[in-house]
């Protein structure tokens, strides 16, 4: 399994590994690399989590059937608040009225149509699927953003707090000194190709 992260999700990713860790115990660390060289020349160095156990692949066929990443119903039915707290803390967007727009919620309408059901069955909030870019959304009008905040706050990642109450987010808890060291260290590693990334690719 491959998370990548920019310099302003260090905090984020840092939370991301340790949940990781707390079910798949492993000594990998967070590390950086840099991205392929693009046409004119440059590239960028992020930040890069990888680990590879034989644990995750009953986790990966049920993500990736067909060896393809969707949103089944038999994944969504085994998962409940807390993972719902970190799907809107991953791709939630708040707007200055107060409603909200969940940005990965699948490729496919069906998927975010699951998902939205998903939702509203355990935070009681209703939102709308609407396609933007041949990529659905899901729309959640202020008063049914609230419902979700609330409900799901008591499991919200902290580096992504504010996007659970509201408030302006402190850059000192989304960015993390200790991580973003690692960018400066001058030990970056090249980009390697996606295929390596997958969790069936590595042996344990």
């Amino acid at each position: 399994m491959t998370i990548t992260a920019g310099i302003k999700e260090s905090a984020f990713l840092e939370e991301k590994v340790e949940e990781f860790k707390s079910f798949f115990p492993t000594r990998a660390e967070i590390a950086p690399y840099s991205t392929a060289k693009r046409a004119n020349g440059k590239q960028t160095t992020v930040l890069r989590f990888r680990a590879s156990t034989n644990k995750l692949r009953p986790v990966y066929n049920l993500l990736y059937p067909a060896g393809e990443r969707q949103i089944t119903q038999p994944v969504l039915d085994i998962l409940g608040a807390q993972a719902a707290a970190w799907c809107w803390a991953e791709s939630a967007g708040i707007g200055k009225r107060g409603g909200a727009k969940l940005t990965r919620v699948g490729n496919t309408r069906v998927e975010a149509m699951r998902l939205n059901n998903w939702f509203e069955l355990l935070t009681g909030a209703r939102g709308e699927v609407k396609d933007y870019r041949k990529r659905p959304r899901i729309c959640f009008s202020p008063d049914q953003t609230k419902k979700i905040q609330e409900a799901l706050i008591q499991y919200a990642p902290q580096s992504r707090i504010h996007l659970f109450t509201g408030d302006v987010p402190d850059v000192s808890a989304i960015r993390s000194a200790r991580t973003e060291l690692l960018l400066g260290s001058g030990h970056a590693r090249p980009e390697r190709s996606e295929a390596e990334a997958l969790v069936g690719n590595h042996p344990s």
